[in-house]
């Protein structure tokens, strides 16, 4: 029987693979793609592409702590299709469908299809489990090219691979690592350095230094052309300069003041997640085991066989079920997720699935250590070499994504596909049915959370998808189904921002909902777009709240929130120090006194008020369909 890498002879298996996998995908995106807003930060770069097709410049006409590809990215599918909301949603689908199809395009060559397919399925569904997750996402984009990098190193380490292939592999994979850099400087960087290395020491040992030779000089080659373009735009443009200083200086700063502060902050988190941390320590251990069995076994039998058709027709029929019986299912479950906060002692079925986050983390990096101790003492197998690549590119993506985040649920792509993969390729006979009844059960849950919760940032989650059933006047907004008081509050506050500003006004809105930027196309008052805590550092903070009492805006929305929500903030990214958050709030509620109360909205549960004020110099009312609501 012929020794493989990737597994050969099994078409039209794979295919049906690959239609199970993007049909379950998509099957759970449409159930809530376009029943929410993301009112709460959460409007996918909508805002800064609109004000940059406005004519505003990033980095020179407004704040932008990352790399410009998703702006620019976000900016042209608008100014091609339209400038509304539904462009960027259909365009995420379309990005998550190809991220999907990746994951189990790498998995199939080395599992058989229908366990590629069920991995790549539920990890997903569990990376979108993350209720700040807008679909439009510059994390999921980043890991897009992320993964497309690794797939394309993946072809470097089969057997005989001509030089030409070798080159082309290379110089694929290069010129999608400085892509993903360019949306996302961190993922971006850690997959850039990983690729080469990895490759480097795996092709090395099994074929010798020339054959690595060729896919660097591909991979360098691609990487710095696709740099070339970008520096050039940025020396066209004149915001080197800017750029460098934002996304390594400000921007940073915001985050940490210390490198020492992620270490703190992780620590802080995964102590009030204990129970997760646990759970996924244990996961990971039979994780790694099951992966290390897996990639000992070099031989394999195609899978053509009747048998495996009807695996594939069972992992269909988990999926739609899954779907299905999410709508059928009682929702008790959830009262924990949407009610508590993540610091309950219990474990409930949330912390389970949220465990999920640390399996891939905590497993990624058992694996990856583990290959390469067993790299220094006897070298790897293909199939070994293939697993490590896999798994450095999944370490990248998680651990560079918790530096945002301590413990989120993107951080379980692309890792979890490839556990899960092994854990189904070492499941015999009845051992398998207690896997698929643990994928079902966890894909009935995700999708429960996203139809009760399909978005909430901050304290401010916005209602059902059932809830969502009343279309917007708003040509932005065409084509979306939203809660009745989300339309009531965006057409209002629309209407009165335009009724009361000219568009060479300014309006502030605080916290961040970006969105009424977008929609009323008008530039903010401040430097920043979003002045979340851990976007915008201290220093800078203090800046706007100056330059906000220095140069009034003609609108301002506010929107409450606690000082327990702030002080919890502080604990969380400043070490439980004053904030420079403080004073901008200060200097919004100086402004809001001295200004006209419009409206005032309680859109969203559980959260705070939205006021609407104007400049008294710029009031003039808010006929026209406006009304106040109390």
């Amino acid at each position: 029987m012929k020794a493989l890498g990737p597994r050969q002879g099994r078409t039209p298996v794979v295919v049906a693979g690959a239609v199970v996998t993007l049909a379950i995908t998509l099957g759970f995106l449409l159930m809530f793609w376009n029943r929410f807003l993301g009112l709460r930060s959460g409007d996918g770069a909508f805002s800064a592409a609109i004000l940059f097709l406005d004519g505003a410049v990033p980095y020179r006409d407004f704040y932008n702590p990352g790399p410009p590809l998703f702006l620019l990215r976000c900016a042209a599918l608008l100014a091609a299709f339209g400038k509304t909301m539904m462009v960027l949603r259909v365009a995420a689908i379309v990005e998550r469908l190809l991220l999907a199809g990746l994951l189990y395009a790498w998995l199939v060559r080395f599992f058989k299809a229908g366990d590629a397919a069920l991995a790549a399925m539920v990890t997903m569904v569990v990376s979108t489990l993350d209720i700040s997750d807008p679909l439009s996402s510059y994390n999921h984009f980043s890991m897009l090219m992320g993964v497309a990098a690794g797939y394309a190193s993946s072809f470097a380490l089969d057997e005989k691979r001509s030089q030409r292939g070798l080159l082309l592999s290379g110089a694929v994979a290069g010129g999608l690592a400085f892509l993903s850099m360019a949306c996302k400087q961190t993922i971006g960087l850690a997959v850039t350095v990983a690729l080469p290395v990895i490759v480097g020491l795996c092709l090395i040992r099994l074929e010798g230094v020339r054959r690595f030779a060729a896919y660097l000089a591909g991979y360098i080659g691609a990487w710095c052309a696709t740099l070339a373009v970008l520096l050039s735009w940025f020396v066209h443009m004149g915001l080197l300069r800017s750029f460098l200083r934002m996304i390594f200086v400000t921007g940073p700063a915001a985050k940490s003041t210390h490198p020492i502060d992620f270490w703190i902050r992780t620590l802080f988190v995964m102590r009030h997640m204990q129970w997760e941390a646990w759970l996924g320590l244990i996961g990971c251990l039979i994780c790694w085991r099951m992966v290390d069995r897996s990639g000992r076994r070099e031989q394999r039998e195609p899978d053509t066989s009747f048998a495996s058709w009807l695996q594939i027709a069972g992992v269909l029929l988990l999926g739609v079920g899954a779907i299905a019986l999410s709508y059928r299912v009682p929702h008790y479950l959830l009262d924990d997720y949407v009610d508590s906060s993540i610091f309950g002692p219990i474990v409930t079925s949330f912390q389970i699935v949220r465990s999920l986050i640390y399996v891939v983390l905590f497993g990624t990096a058992v694996v990856g250590l583990f290959y390469f101790g067993l790299y220094l003492v006897r070298g790897l197998s293909r199939r070994q070499s293939q697993f490590l690549l896999f798994t450095a590119v999944s370490f990248c993506c998680a651990f560079m994504l918790s530096l945002s985040y301590p413990a989120f649920e993107a951080m379980t792509v692309p890792g979890l596909a490839l556990l899960l993969a092994a854990l189904l390729d070492e499941a015999k006979g009845w051992r398998r049915w207690p896997l698929y009844l643990i994928c079902l059960a966890v894909m009935i849950f995700d999708i429960q959370v996203k139809m009760e919760t399909p978005f909430a940032f901050a304290g401010w989650p916005e209602p059902p998808v059932a809830m969502a059933n009343q279309r917007s006047t708003l040509p932005e907004l065409r084509g979306m189904l939203l809660p009745r008081s989300t339309v009531d509050f965006v057409d209002t506050t629309v209407h009165i921002i335009q009724q009361n500003s000219a568009p060479g006004d300014t309006i502030f809105v605080y916290p961040e909902f970006a969105f009424l930027y977008g929609a009323s196309h008008r530039m903010p008052a401040t430097f920043a777009i979003s002045h979340n805590i851990d976007v915008v550092p201290d220093s800078m903070a203090r800046e706007e709240a100056a330059r906000l009492l220095l140069h009034p805006p003609a609108v301002l929305i506010y929107g409450w929130e606690s000082d327990g929500f702030l002080i919890g903030q502080e604990r969380l990214w400043r070490n439980s120090q004053p904030s420079g958050q403080r004073e901008l709030i200060a200097a919004v509620k100086t402004l809001a006194a001295q200004y006209h109360l419009a409206a005032r909205f309680a859109p969203y549960a559980r959260a705070g008020f939205l006021s609407v004020y104007v400049r008294p110099d710029r009031w003039r009312g808010a006929d026209g369909g406006a009304q106040k609501a109390d």
